[in-house]
């Protein structure tokens, strides 16, 4: 049944991946004409099946939810290939998706933008050389920094040199969900995926440019390794219509040689804006029986030049950790954790709104609290334990999760439980008032060396949904040839 339905899938997304894998058989035709001799493929395949429901906002009330279900099977594929060239440090990686939803009849899909029932998302698939202090990669892959995490069809170049100072230039265009084979997990947020839809319906105000390409140029300047120092500073534009829709200058610096001090920053300052918009600093300090950590962050939503949200709610969240790791001489650890955050608000001083923001009996915009845990792993068994509470923004929140499990028969199958308590009041937001309750399992079984078979099941009662099940199938295949 599996194979008829992912077979139905691929014929109703044809138009996409006759082209990928017309693409791919050239590839594979090419890399097995001259390289015989590869030294190893990797071969990586998941199949899920998902069950679950999500709640409707219509025809729902909080004391008669409305739960819909969702049916969905997914294949994951990956391929990589390692020296490719006898001798020579070049490959190839890719992962390919592909998914239909049972719950969601095609038809009614096509109502709603971005929505749909069936489809096929190459994840990542490029070639990659290196040689001495010389790097490349050309196809679809990910980037990240302190900025954001990003999906773009191009060409990056990265050199090193042996005094650990070095360089690296990218560009290509942004992986939207209207791309080829595209997915809108790492499109910008702010703006629908595509106006198709309204474009064909004459609707007014309809934007043609959703969907077009977006040119993405980048480069960085970069340290490594100097002394126990990294360090980089980058630049990012993206551009729709020859309109900038990004633009980003990056700062980030690491320092650490295991044990005693190690710090992490990074800036991202949106050039557009002229305001800073990521920040993230620590300081940490490591030691055989425990650890010490400071976190300060500032962050917020990257959104497209193009969304209305980019000028009206950039307002960032400040965030600030104290945390201390105790590792004891046996089985056990644990960790102690204190927690702040500052929820801005982007309010013109001059409008009326802003007196009722500030005024008495207004939501908070500050929320502290804490956390502490332990965790304890001896042999085949395994468990842990976290309790946090938090006060001020979004409530009174108190939550609770333990974990446990055990590997039997020389680790071919393992069975995991959890159990998890939130006690939450919220005098701005009665539906997420009240006791929620939650209960999981997971059992997984080695059926080869090269396969595995898990099944979780989860089982909610809360006053948002009262009651909600979720299931998961996986089959999971990892061979190298």
């Amino acid at each position: 049944m599996t194979s008829f339905i992912l077979a139905r899938t691929a014929q109703r997304t044809c138009w996409k991946l006759s082209q990928s894998l017309g693409v791919w058989c050239a590839l594979g035709v090419g890399l097995g004409a001259a390289t015989s001799h590869a030294s190893a493929f990797l071969v990586e395949a998941r199949t899920e099946a998902q069950a679950y429901q999500i709640r409707a906002w219509r025809g729902s009330t909080p004391d008669d939810p409305v739960l819909l279900p969702r049916r969905r099977i997914v294949q994951y594929l990956g391929l990589s290939a390692f020296e490719i060239a006898t001798g020579q440090d070049l490959g190839f990686e890719s992962n390919l998706r592909i998914w239909a939803d049972f719950g969601l009849p095609k038809g009614e899909a096509e109502r709603v933008d971005g929505l749909k029932s069936e489809d096929a998302e190459l994840l990542h698939a490029y070639v990659r050389y290196a040689k001495g202090g010389f790097e490349g990669r050309l196809g679809r892959q990910l980037y990240t920094d302190v900025s954001d995490i990003l999906a773009f069809d191009g060409l990056r170049v990265r050199y090193m040199s042996r005094l650990g100072l070095g360089a690296e230039v990218y560009g290509g265009l942004w992986v939207k969900g209207t791309s080829f084979l595209g997915s809108s997990v790492y499109q910008l947020e702010g703006t629908r995926e595509s106006d198709a839809r309204r474009l064909d319906a004459g609707v007014t105000g309809a934007d043609s440019t959703l969907d077009a390409m977006e040119p993405l140029i980048g480069a960085k300047l970069l340290m490594e390794d100097v002394k126990g120092f990294h360090a980089s500073v980058g630049y990012r534009k993206a551009l729709v219509e020859g309109k900038t829709n990004l633009e980003r200058a990056t700062v980030e610096a690491r320092y650490g040689r295991g044990l005693g001090v190690n710090v992490l920053a990074g800036v991202d300052y949106d050039v557009l804006m002229g305001k800073v918009a990521q920040v993230r600093t620590q300081l940490r300090w490591d030691a055989t029986r425990f650890a010490a950590t400071a976190e300060v962050m500032r962050l917020s939503p990257v959104l497209a030049a193009d969304s209305i949200w980019y000028y009206f709610a950039w307002a960032p969240r400040d965030e600030a950790r104290l945390r201390v790791d105790l590792f004891t001489p046996g089985a056990l650890r644990f960790y102690v954790q204190g927690l702040g955050s500052k929820y801005n608000e982007n309010v013109n001083p001059d409008l009326a709104i802003a007196a009722q923001v500030d005024a008495e009996g207004a939501p908070e915009s500050t929320s502290v609290g804490g956390s502490a845990g332990a965790a304890w792993r001896s042999g085949s068994f395994r468990s842990a334990l976290d309790v946090t509470y938090r006060t001020g923004y979004g409530g009174d929140q108190l939550w609770g999760d333990l974990t446990g499990g055990y590997t039997f028969d020389r680790e071919r199958f393992t069975l995991d439980a959890r159990v998890s308590f939130a006690r939450i009041f919220d005098s701005f937001n009665a539906r997420l008032g009240g006791n929620f309750y939650g209960a999981q399992v997971w059992a997984s079984r080695s059926l080869t060396r090269a396969t595995r078979l898990s099944l979780v099941v989860e089982q909610n009662f809360n006053p948002f949904t009262d009651s909600d099940t979720k299931g998961f199938l996986l089959f999971d295949l990892k061979a190298s040839l």
